[in-house]
């Protein structure tokens, strides 16, 4: 009886065996490792530039339109008062209704509880003085005898 064995001669190429590495190789594994670091390091880099670059142009623009709206806030605050003060009621009232669309302070509310007092609503002159110092407890008190004396009488004011 005869046993064969057969042997299978590959390449060294094709050995799985571990060579040792020489110190060129070792510097090449080193700078493509170094290599690939720098370039994620600079890819983060670039990423956190976007973030910073984008987050400052958000800023800017939320700052914009918070200055826009105070102005408009300002601007029709002041117009509603002269049209308060000069008697023109409906016209104020307009102008500060517009104002509360923006956004809704302790003046304005004020402003619009005198309107209406000047209209002879005294039910939502209390109303709005009401929600107005219910906001601000310090809030100025407008120098007319007619809005004291009501703030007064309605217990608003001491």
């Amino acid at each position: 009886m005869s046993i064969s064995f057969l042997f299978s001669c590959g390449s060294s190429k094709d050995m799985s065996v571990s060579e040792p590495v020489t110190s060129g190789q070792n510097e090449e594994a080193s700078t493509q490792t170094e290599s690939s670091n720098k370039s994620s390091n600079d890819e983060v880099d670039l990423e956190k530039a976007r973030r910073d670059s984008l987050m400052q142009v958000y800023k800017e623009e939320l700052h914009k339109d918070y200055q826009t709206k105070a102005n408009r806030i300002t601007t029709l605050y002041i117009l509603s008062q002269q049209k308060f003060y000069s008697g023109e009621y409906q016209d104020a009232m307009f102008l500060i209704n517009r104002a509360l669309q923006v956004k809704e302070t302790a003046d304005l509310l004020a402003l619009k509880g005198s309107i209406y007092l000047g209209l002879g609503s005294i039910e939502n002159f209390v109303a709005f003085w009401r929600r107005a110092l219910e906001m601000d407890e310090d809030l100025p008190i407008p120098p007319s005898p007619a809005i004291v004396d009501e703030l007064k009488r309605q217990g608003l004011i001491e």
